[in-house]
């Protein structure tokens, strides 16, 4: 059957705008879309002059904005693209019809949750990132799509296996500046402004105009939420009103729930922070607060955020836990002209800079290792080698007692340190006896940082096992000086583990690792244990690496 030129192959079907085809014409099939509202008006005398004119207007209009649209458009959107637009519009009998490309690998309706919930969230990542570049595409033409939805988002598999996502049904669209009488979309789908603007019989014309592209952002947040979690938010709370509603078996649409004052709970399924955040700010209520689609597009392809280590030399310990909570989900180190700073990334996207005494004065520490190392006790007569020092690793050093032996604390660049008693650092060849040309030739260290007041502790960064410690680097011919015996601790050979860490001491994989003894320490604000061999050497280990490195077991565990 023959319809304006296409060959139809299929029968005409009910949709919500009206009927819909397939055909084919020239040897390329296409979609065919029929509306049923509104329709040219026959002037066979039913109706009276002003409706007939009236509803011609009606008419006319809706045929100037929709060719304005499609011709739109089309000047960003090319065969095969992302975007799927009208490539001719006519008019049959008294309606007005469009006709699209067909698109080969879509999938159906009722398939496409089936096929979300098989894909992996990199796949997701690209349908998302994919819908806000065309939808960044249609308002950069200053066109609102006004009617994005989960079927909207077509869902395609390309001839190469892969899922692409494009943007379609542009039959509720309208230029931003040039408004329709009625605006129109799907209920589940509405933003809170449109949601208000479609419950008002009075002031619409007011109320339209607070409808803006930030509708359609609204909208793809709650797709990008089905996408992620396979469902739309829920209300954290509900109005009596509400809950009345819903008891009688009423959907609670998610707009309904933010303009009667109510929140939205984004889905424990989606953990990522960097897509919990966005669609948090896509779903504002207030539009103005919501990214724009080209903001959305820039987030989705950023690399999902970490938290690096500081750098070395600035001897800082990070709380994780106050970073956490402080809205913080990156930090990155930075090196400008050569001063060493952090980005910051928050939980909405924005950045700042910030300095090592920003981050202590902001309470992101747990604490501030010395920077450089110190000068050694007169007594032992040595001179530190920081070459050899900093080529196994350490990074800073300070001068420490422990058990009434004066020897050094010595500091990696994660914040892991050990204890070497001065024979240990000659032994090692980290130290020489006497002043060393070179080491007397080399700037003077930095001096120590202060330490920032003690936060309560977060879990501390692990720490590398102790196999890189002196007994594989002792020569074995350099037979460290035996020194003083140093006095008996009053504890136990094993202490008894910090009561909050929930640990037990395992003597058999102390054994194996060469301690001997071990004892209760607390190293700038942070608890943890001393570990000594059988020569003196001691070494500090927080509760985690102690776990880690089989030296204890958790409780329970």
């Amino acid at each position: 059957m023959s319809f304006h030129g296409y060959d139809l192959i299929s029968d005409w079907k009910n949709s919500q705008c009206g009927q819909t085809a397939t055909a084919v014409k020239g040897g390329r099939k296409y979609f065919l879309k029929k509306y049923q509202t509104p329709v040219m008006p026959l002037n066979n005398g039913t109706l009276d002059a002003k409706t007939f004119q009236h509803n011609k207007e009606l008419f006319t209009n809706f045929v100037k904005t929709r060719k304005g649209v499609n011709t739109t458009i089309r000047t960003i959107a090319g065969t095969g693209g992302n975007i799927v637009i009208p490539c001719d519009e006519f008019i049959e009998g008294n309606q007005y019809v469009e006709a699209a490309e067909f698109v080969d690998g879509a999938i159906s309706d009722d398939e496409t949750e089936t096929v979300l919930s098989t894909l992996s969230v990199d796949v997701k990542k690209l349908l998302m990132q994919t819908a806000a570049g065309a939808l960044f595409s249609v308002h950069s033409k200053g066109i609102i799509h006004s009617d994005l939805k989960l079927k909207n988002v077509l869902l395609v598999r390309n001839k190469t296996g892969n899922y692409v996502a494009k943007l379609i049904d542009f039959d509720s669209s309208y230029f931003v500046d040039d408004k329709p009488d009625e605006i129109v979309g799907t209920i589940d789908y509405y933003s809170p402004e449109l949601g208000e603007y479609a419950d008002s019989e009075d002031e619409r014309e007011e109320l339209a105009k607070k409808i803006t592209e930030k509708t359609d952002i609204f909208s793809l947040g709650l797709i990008f939420h089905y996408y992620l979690s396979g469902s739309l938010p829920e209300p954290v709370s509900l109005t009596p009103k509400l809950e009345k509603r819903k008891a009688k078996g009423k959907v609670i649409y998610c707009w309904v729930v933010l303009n009667s004052g109510c929140e939205l709970a984004i889905s424990p399924l989606i953990t990522s922070p960097k897509y919990l955040n966005l669609i948090r700010d896509m779903l504002e209520k207030d539009p103005a607060k919501r990214p724009t689609a080209s903001e959305v597009l820039k987030r989705l392809r950023e690399a999902e955020p970490v938290i690096e280590e500081p750098w070395p030399e600035h001897g800082l310990v990070l709380d994780r836990d106050k970073l956490s909570s402080g809205g913080i989900m990156g930090l990155k180190k930075t090196n400008t002209g050569g001063v060493k700073n952090y980005e910051i990334t928050f939980n909405d996207g924005k950045k700042k800079t910030a300095s090592r005494e920003e981050l202590i004065s902001g309470g992101y520490t747990l604490a501030a290792m010395p920077t450089g190392f110190c000068a050694p006790w007169p007594e032992h007569d040595i001179t530190f080698d920081q070459e050899k020092l900093r080529s196994r690793g350490f990074v800073a050093g300070e001068q420490k007692e422990m058990s009434g032996i004066k020897g050094y604390q010595l500091y990696r660049a994660d914040s892991n340190s050990s204890f070497f008693k001065p024979e240990m650092l000659l032994a090692m060849k980290y130290a020489v006896k006497g002043a060393s040309p070179a080491a007397a030739a080399s700037p003077a260290p930095a001096p120590a940082a202060p330490a920032p007041a003690p936060a309560a502790p977060a879990a501390p960064v692990p720490e590398p096992a102790p196999a890189a410690e002196p007994a594989a680097e002792t020569p074995a011919e350099a037979a460290a000086p035996v020194p003083e015996t140093p006095p008996e601790p009053a504890a136990p050979a094993i202490a008894e583990p910090w009561e909050e860490h929930g640990i037990t001491f395992s003597e058999e994989g102390m054994a194996a690792k060469g301690y001997v003894r071990c004892e209760r320490a607390e190293m700038s604000g942070v608890k943890g244990y001393n570990f000594y061999t059988s020569d003196g050497s001691c070494r500090f280990i927080r509760p985690e690496m102690a776990v880690i490195q089989k030296l204890a077991v958790k409780n329970g565990g």
